[in-house]
């Protein structure tokens, strides 16, 4: 009996059995494949007799994406025969593990930078220089506008939405979670959202109802909607995928006939936490298939591990991106719709890993030239609000992150982005605006490198704003820097 030499990463791989010739004496043979996940419960696969010659047969064995070891054995029996066994064990791999992105395959006109790829999830206030805005943690919530059925309290969005027109940001508003009065029982565990919050509602039409109120009151107004937030964690969510997916082919339809022009995003999937995301977000995904992608974008909150770095985040963009090339989704944006570092699990209340100021800039700055490189079409940085203990970096009127924020934006919006290269750890991302190219450019792994300056540059800037002529070679380091050349 003999497999792959490595184990299986999807579903199914080829398996060889091969039965001896007729030993003396035996009259009948039969040999049985059998599989087991523990190695004592074992079911039957398939049986066949064995020739007196011997016999050779070929299976495609289903391994699934269940994670860990796959016992296959063959048992063959026969008149004047010892019961003759041989069992082989396979690790199944987690074909979703963290991986890095693949390139992003760039038009040869290039892609124009728009100023919603800066979204912010505010708090409190308004948040700076973003271009979009996802409410979330503003009293906007389905069981925070729905306390008792069919009575709505309009007043938090009515505000939010009015702060953010009158910024010139577009909205994105997350339309979950279940109000208590609708769930179908008390959660049996935190919930971080309030009370029912987590839970399924006793009827999908429930949700109808209010997804129906917002969009009849609200119109084009709200210019974005995300079905639900961190679905794969149980604080937010605690039904089953198939249930989200058809959540969410509800209220796409209830939205696209109200306001065809909005934007339909896909509950958000943690992504850090790895086997909360195996065990959801793959379900969810076949769901959505099923009822033909009733979505306009994807989203993913890319949070790395408390001591995790940008460098990290992007090796979960990886993961999602595996899960999408598995579904056999098609190619529609991915939108981040929250990211920060140092963070801690919300259900734990330990404080956050503290990133020291001189990490900052270069946290901020890269998280947005890296969703380009990796074809991200939208970051939400969470969040806008002086202080949250839970966030490794605060973002709030004139601190050092909303400096970098606004610094690499000013770089890179109304700009055409052709793609980044990289040679060992040197990263080089080519823009221009209005026919003059400028370049961004940085270390993956945070080192301090020298590069030669791009033919016709002549300057470089870097997070202070302060412009310097460059010399035959610029020194880079994790921060980004920009490399321009004279523009009359």
């Amino acid at each position: 009996m003999t497999a792959p030499s490595t184990a299986p990463a999807l579903s199914a791989f080829p398996l060889t059995v091969k039965v001896p010739a007729l030993d003396r004496g035996t009259t009948r043979r039969t040999a049985v494949l059998l599989a087991s996940r523990d190695g004592t419960t074992y079911s039957k696969l398939s049986s066949w007799r064995v020739p007196a010659g011997g016999r050779t047969k070929e299976f495609n064995v289903e391994a699934g994406e269940a994670l860990g070891r796959l016992y296959l054995r063959t048992e063959v029996t026969g008149k004047g025969l010892t019961l003759q066994r041989k069992t082989i064990a396979l690790r199944v791999t987690n074909p979703y593990r963290p991986s890095e992105p693949d390139n992003v395959a760039i038009p040869e006109q290039g892609v124009r930078v728009d100023g919603t790829l800066f979204g912010n999830h505010p708090i409190v206030g308004v948040p700076e220089f973003a271009g979009t805005v996802r409410l979330w943690d503003v009293s906007t919530s389905w069981n925070q506008i729905e306390r008792q059925r069919g009575r709505f309290s309009w007043e938090a969005l009515d505000r939010e939405i009015a702060k953010a027109e009158s910024a010139g940001q577009q909205v994105l508003l997350v339309l979950g979670g279940t109000p208590e009065w609708a769930a179908v029982a008390k959660a049996p565990g935190a919930e971080f959202a309030g009370p029912g919050s987590s839970m399924p509602m006793t009827d999908p039409r429930l949700f109808e109802d209010y997804v129906r109120a917002v969009v009849n009151r609200y119109g084009g107004r709200i210019a974005a909607y995300q079905i639900w937030n961190e679905a794969n964690i149980s604080q937010f969510w605690r039904g089953t995928p198939e249930l989200m997916a058809d959540l969410t082919a509800r209220a796409n339809r209830i939205i696209k006939q109200a306001v065809p022009g909005a934007t339909v995003v896909a509950a958000s999937t943690g992504s850090r936490w790895v086997k909360g995301f195996t065990e959801f977000y793959p379900d969810y995904l076949a769901a959505l298939r099923e009822f033909d992608w009733p979505i306009d974008a994807f989203a993913v909150h890319l949070y790395p591990l408390p001591g995790g770095t940008p460098r990290d985040r992007a090796f979960l963009l990886g993961m999602m991106n595996t899960a999408l090339r598995i579904a056999e989704a098609p190619a529609l944006p991915i939108w981040e719709t929250e990211i920060n570092y140092g963070i801690t699990n919300p259900g734990t209340g330990d404080a956050a890993r503290f990133i020291p100021d001189a990490e900052i800039p270069a946290y901020v700055s890269r998280t947005y030239i890296d969703s380009l490189r990796y074809g991200i079409a939208r970051s939400y940085w969470y969040a806008w609000t002086p202080e949250y203990r839970l966030l490794g970096i605060q973002m709030w009127n004139g601190y050092l992150a909303t400096q970098a924020y606004g610094r690499v934006r000013e770089w890179v919006v109304d700009s055409t982005f052709h793609g980044c290269s990289t040679e060992g750890v040197v990263v080089q991302c080519n823009f221009d605006r209005n026919g003059y190219p400028f370049y961004v450019a940085y270390t993956d792994d945070e080192s301090v490198a020298s590069i030669d300056r791009p033919e016709g540059m002549t300057v470089f800037q870097g997070m202070g704003g302060v412009t310097q002529a460059a010399g035959p070679q610029v020194t880079v380091s994790g921060t980004p820097v920009l490399i321009a050349g004279p523009v009359p």
